[in-house]
């Protein structure tokens, strides 16, 4: 079968000469589809490396509750306002953000928390915890203080601050959150969050490392970044980046059961296609470039009738 390209979205790839089942068949799958196509259980708002003009930068949200109370956890913000558009296009309310993790503070990943607190300030309802370790917390107050001085003193209360460390969990509303660090040249953490029997990690900006393995380790979904090819791996590692097949072999180790490739740069640095093919040939589960609005619902395993 063929590698689709990163932009149909519709369908999983399949990996070299390993039976694929049709994407939302009767095995219950996680399906992927286009945001506005099903309640959203993790929507990828931006899937580019910071310097990608095709793709917003990295940001994804997890709608933990849906509805007029609702509840969405944010990890990482874009790079600037254009994280607003994409919660606009997600059709997910800025009311409903109460938690945002950030994972380190590169203007990619970090870049939309000052347009997102100023637009929440704005709505008396809204109110937010903000969850970083310690240098990046430091370096994000600072950023709000050069950038828009009072925003946290506009949001007041309504705006918490929870300094995270790796290793150890928190509860963010009914799931459980646990922070890990990764090797990225700077402070970075990635996440696993865990709700009920489902796990879903974001490996965040990292090389290979022997914490998120562990990590990784059984999870339903992993959201790995992939820098470029393996041809590419001095230059990925030395910037403190990953491979496809970084990726891949990470995945298969860990006993990954679907692999979600982001962070992607330009496709005229980095082929879809290539990246693609590369991570199939290593990982023989359900693998997937990702694009800005895609949606993965991770659902129950039904037995086959």
């Amino acid at each position: 079968m063929e590698i689709r390209a990163h932009d149909d979205a519709d369908h999983w790839i399949p990996a070299p000469a390993a039976r694929q089942a049709p994407v939302g068949d009767r095995h219950g799958e996680p399906r992927i589809r286009p945001a506005n196509a099903l309640p959203p259980r993790v929507v990828m708002l931006g899937t580019g490396d910071p310097l990608n003009h095709e793709r917003a930068q990295a940001s994804l949200a997890f709608q933990l509750r849906e509805g007029a109370d609702g509840e969405t956890l944010l990890i990482d913000t874009s790079s600037g306002t254009i994280l607003l558009g994409q919660l606009r296009a997600a059709g997910i309310a800025l009311m409903s953000i109460r938690h945002v993790c950030i994972s380190h503070r590169h203007f990619d990943h970090a870049g939309g928390l000052a347009p997102l607190l100023v637009a929440l300030s704005a709505i008396p309802e809204a109110a937010v915890t903000v969850h970083a370790p310690p240098a990046t917390r430091a370096a994000l107050h600072d950023l709000l203080a050069a950038s828009i001085p009072g925003v946290e003193r506009w949001l007041g209360p309504r705006l918490q601050w929870s300094t995270v460390t790796p290793g150890r969990a928190f509860a963010v509303g009914d799931a459980t959150v646990t922070p890990f660090a990764v090797e990225h040249g700077l402070e970075c953490v990635g996440f696993r969050v865990e709700r009920g029997s489902r796990s879903i990690v974001y490996s965040a900006d990292t090389r290979p490392c022997a914490s998120l393995s562990a990590h990784a380790e059984g999870a339903d979904l992993l959201i790995h970044e992939a820098y470029g090819v393996q041809a590419t791996a001095d230059e990925a590692h030395h910037l403190g980046h990953a491979t496809a097949a970084d990726a891949a072999r990470m995945a298969h180790a860990a006993g990954v059961r679907h692999l979600l490739l982001t962070h992607l740069r330009s496709s005229r640095l980095a082929r879809p296609q290539a990246l693609g093919a590369e991570a199939a040939a290593i990982f023989s589960g359900r693998l997937a470039l990702a694009t800005d609005l895609t949606t993965i619902a991770v659902e129950p395993v039904r037995p086959i009738p």
